[in-house]
């Protein structure tokens, strides 16, 4: 994986919020609001760096670590600092279950699309078949959809330049064809990746997915499509939607859905969710990531009629969105942890970082919210004793091993989501990390090898940071570029 050194950014303006919050807070407690920490802020703080090489496979844990991707550029919150928090979330076709307004607006697209109803299979009274969407669609002779790289074409352009205009209220002048390429044609994938095998469009047509699932689960894994995608929507021959997918092992990642205004009345959004957990479970990809989610802003919550997950970025953990609803209203953070457990320090204060950074140790996968656990933000991020250790932590690695973090891209002393100081200090103090450590690097093009010891001060906060968002074996796998 070739990246650009991670930079610590802020955005005076938030795009999800309209920087409309009053309370701003990633944490209840009065002390951290005197205190300034997790506290009032008007702008979103983002971690984010350029990509410039990156396989599928790598995307798929970084998503699964809280990253996205919008091109090129790979980004996360900061859920402390930022007005908005933005949590990953995922969902399946088990944990979708459809509504009485989202039945309304499949039957009026098949009744759009199909309007002769003796064409469909015979649906019992009082009955909802959500198979037949799939059905209408290939027996429809108005409406297809066609998967193909994703690739630039002037069509698409003007299609996204209508829909940016009219719904996102874009000035015109601000959207052309350099931003869209930017934004949703390009990809730091490899060229095998973009272009695919042709067996795999081929099992990507809606007509092939009953095929596919017959020929059992060896096959679909097999002829699986991995990478970047654009699924087109057509009726009578006009294009009326464009689907921006990733496809990864794990699962399909949703980028952007954009859709002709003059269809508004044909709900593309929903439709296009709904169908895409289905092409989920039919060609068995185990999730359907929607993007982010945040609780309290309108304009990113709709995404919680799919049902799903969502990502605990201390722990690695997914939890039902029902079960930690409860934690995260009013836009605040969580962390599940067991709900006895001191405060001195949190898992932020502990030798290696506490057990809320090492999700294989202690916290398995497991998918519930136990019993005598809860919601521990407060008592991990609520006292300043978790300040004072992170920066006692930090003054040791940079008068021990000459670590400097001064930069201000630098990411702060404490963030959620990371591995933290002390957890760095000691896999300096255990040998897990030494002055023979090894970072690739690429200057000018040209790449070479450099110890942790031939780093000035500055070189070697860079890599501490690195180190913090990769881990040290992912790092190992990391060529930063200059």
């Amino acid at each position: 994986m070739k990246v650009t050194p991670p930079s610590y950014i802020p955005d005076g303006h938030c795009g999800y919020c309209k920087d409309s919050k009053l309370d701003h807070y990633a944490l209840e407690s009065e002390s951290r609001r005197r205190a300034g920490f997790g506290g009032l802020v008007k702008e979103s703080m983002t971690i984010g760096m350029s990509i410039w090489e990156m396989t599928c496979q790598e995307y798929d844990e970084l998503i699964n670590k809280g990253f996205r991707r919008s091109g090129t550029f790979l980004y996360k919150n900061d859920l402390l600092r930022s007005c908005c928090r933005l949590y990953t979330i995922r969902t399946n076709f088990l944990h979708f279950q459809i509504s009485k307004k989202q039945r309304k607006i499949v039957n009026k697209f098949i009744n759009a699309i199909c309007p002769l109803a003796s064409e469909l299979s015979p649906l019992a009274k009082n009955t909802f078949d959500l198979g037949r969407l799939i059905e209408a669609i290939l027996k429809s002779k108005d409406f297809y959809t066609k998967f193909e790289p994703s690739s630039f074409s002037r069509e698409k352009f003007e299609l996204y330049k209508r829909y940016q205009v009219r719904v996102h209220n874009d000035d015109p002048d601000d959207v052309d064809e350099e931003s869209f390429i930017r934004f949703l044609c390009n990809t730091p994938f490899s060229g095998n990746e973009v272009q695919g095998k042709p067996q795999d469009w081929e099992n990507l047509k809606i007509e092939n997915w009953p095929k596919n699932k017959s020929a059992g689960t060896d096959y679909c894994r097999q002829s699986k499509r991995i990478g970047p995608t654009h699924e087109c929507y057509y009726l009578h021959g006009k294009l009326i939607a464009i689907s921006v997918l990733d496809f990864l092992p794990s699962g399909i990642s949703s980028i952007y859905f954009i859709w002709d205004p003059d269809y508004a009345y044909l709900s593309l959004g929903t439709i296009s969710g709904i169908k895409e957990i289905q092409m989920c479970n039919e060609l068995e990809y185990d999730w359907y990531y929607l993007g982010y989610y945040v609780e309290d802003c309108p304009k990113m919550k709709y995404k919680d009629q799919f049902g799903g997950e969502i990502l605990d970025l201390c722990t690695e953990t997914y939890y039902p969105l029902a079960e930690v609803r409860k934690f995260i209203q009013n836009g605040r953070l969580f962390v599940i942890g067991e709900a006895d457990r001191g405060n001195k320090g949190g898992g932020e204060g502990e030798k290696g970082g506490g057990e809320f950074f090492m999700p294989d140790n202690q916290y398995p996968n497991e998918g519930h919210v136990k019993d005598g656990f809860t919601n521990v933000a407060e008592k991990l991020y609520g006292s300043c004793d978790v300040e004072i250790i992170a920066n006692k932590a930090g003054n040791e690695l940079a008068n021990k091993y000459s670590v400097s973090r001064t930069n201000q891209y630098n990411l702060p002393n404490v963030i959620p989501g990371v591995f933290p100081l002390p957890q760095i200090l000691y896999w300096f103090q255990s040998g897990a990390l030494d002055s023979d450590f090894e970072t690739r690097l690429l200057i000018g093009g040209r790449s070479k090898k450099v110890k942790f010891s031939q780093l000035s001060d500055e070189g070697k906060g860079l890599i501490i940071d690195c180190i913090r968002l990769f881990g040290i074996e992912r790092m190992k796998q990391v060529v930063l570029v200059f």
